[in-house]
This record gives C-alpha cells, structure tokens and sequence, in this order.
C-alpha cells in the first residue's frame, strides 16, 4: 500500500514593525491575512475560545454565555445583547429594560425635572434581578445649552438591596434625540430623603482592590455625577450611547458604584 504525504508550506512575512503577513509582503495591521489562490480567503480557524482585554502578564476574558464581540471604535469587547428593544451594554447588569416616560426641556437647570425615588423603584421591581432603566423622553429634543440637567433620586436601599441597573437616556421609541455642538446633558443621582446618610462609593475593578467616593457634583457631597453626554464632535449628533455606572445596595446604608464608563447602546435606531 502506498503512503502520499503531501507536505504544506505556509510563508508569511513579518515586518520590521513586527506586524505579520500571511500571503502579504506588506501587511497593514498587526495580523493582515489577504486572499490568494493557495488560501480560502484569509479565514480563521479557532478551536477553545477568545480572549479579550488581557495585558502582557494577564489572561484575557474569553467573556460570558451568550455574549458577542463589539467595537467602541477604539477596542473590543465582551457585550450582553439586550432582549429589549435592542440594547446592547457591557455593564454587568442582566438583559431585561424599563422604561420612564420623562419631559427634559433643552436647558434644563438644577432640579427643574426629577425622576423620583417611587419612579425609580417601580421601575426596579419590574426587573425581577436587576437590569437598565432607560429613561424616555416623550417627544424628540435638539439638546443645544450648553449645560442641561436632570435628577433622579434613588430607591430605598431595602427596596433594591442587591438588584444591579444602569441608567440611560434615550428619545421616543424608534428615534433619537439630538445633542448640539458643545452641549452637555449632565445625569445626577441623590440618595433617598428617608436615607440622607447613605454612602456612595465606587468600589475598584475587581470589587475589594480599593474603595474610593466617587466625584461628586456639585461639591456638597449630596448629588453624584453618573453620566455626562458632552459632544465636542463638531456637529449636532443623534444620541445612542451612554457612559453610566453599574449600581447596587450592598447593604441597607451603601450604594456601590462600579463599572466605571461601562455603555449601553440602542443599535437599532
């Protein structure tokens, strides 16, 4: 019986710049696979997983059930898709959304428009384990002042005592508010009046590394800054996404704070 062996030669090229080619002499990314007849069009084959996020000394994450790569147009990363109207948010918060129904006016100024505290907790207690409340506003808006405001008191901690949310703010459903060429919407939170001496913390990345009060606004040590939609970009843009924190009661007289800038994003709009 004959044995063929048949033997593959792979060649790739790196360049000075440390970047690698496979069936270029000049690739444009650190790994640049171009199609050519000896190859079936620079697919990748990938047995075990992906890791995302890691350092030179750290594993990267190979993410969550369920989860999908998406780019925030610098890196990418592990994203939860939402089953609500489509969001999309990397914070770690479950799948599930709730909306309020606002009217926030352009310019609007210090504690003009509140969300309250019932607002925000009849909100949670549809969210069985926690979730985004999306804050709606009823008619589309052109936000053009450069400082606009709104506050939103939060629950009693006993009432959502270890349920993680993510707030965000969104137009009507299907379409998009507008936010101006050097305007600001700026989100507040404030703890519940029944619970004035309630602590804000926002704990580090890995829940135990450090414990620092998170900034504050204005600095009273009362209201605390979540989110801030600042376009400097030039041009009036619709507004899809949403830098908040992830937030919980950690216990009857702490509100913790984490996931710094974590997103979530309406891509269907």
């Amino acid at each position: 019986m004959k044995h063929i062996l048949t033997f593959f030669i792979m060649v790739f090229f790196i360049s000075g710049s440390a970047q690698v080619g496979i069936g270029t002499v000049d690739p444009k990314s650190d790994l640049h696979i171009v199609k050519t007849a000896d190859n079936d069009g620079g697919s990748i084959q990938i047995d075990g997983g992906i890791r995302l996020g890691g350092t030179e000394t750290t594993q990267g994450s190979k993410g969550k059930a369920g989860q999908v790569i998406m780019s925030n147009g610098t890196t990418a990363g592990w994203v939860t898709l939402g089953k609500a109207e489509g969001y999309i948010t990397n914070c770690d918060v479950p799948n599930k959304v709730a909306f309020i129904d606002i009217n926030l006016p352009n310019g609007s100024p210090w504690n003009e428009y509140n969300v309250s505290s019932a607002q925000m907790t009849t909100a949670l207690n549809s969210l069985t384990d926690g979730g985004i409340v999306a804050l709606r506003t009823n008619s589309i808006v052109t936000y053009t002042s450069g400082h606009t405001r709104l506050t939103i008191t939060l629950p009693k901690t006993t009432d959502v005592l270890n349920k993680p949310f993510v707030i965000t703010f969104d137009g009507p459903s299907g379409s998009n508010n507008l936010l101006g060429h050097n305007s600001i919407i700026r989100i507040i939170v404030k703890p519940n009046a029944n619970e004035p001496n309630s602590l804000i913390y926002e704990l580090g990345g890995n829940f135990i590394s450090r414990t620092i009060t998170i900034e504050s606004y204005p600095s009273n040590n009362e209201d605390y800054k979540v989110s801030d939609l600042d376009n400097d970009s030039g041009s009036t843009q619709p507004i899809l996404l949403f830098n908040s924190y992830t937030i919980k009661a950690i216990n009857t007289k702490t509100w913790a704070f984490t996931n710094r800038d974590c997103y979530v994003q309406n891509p269907t709009q």
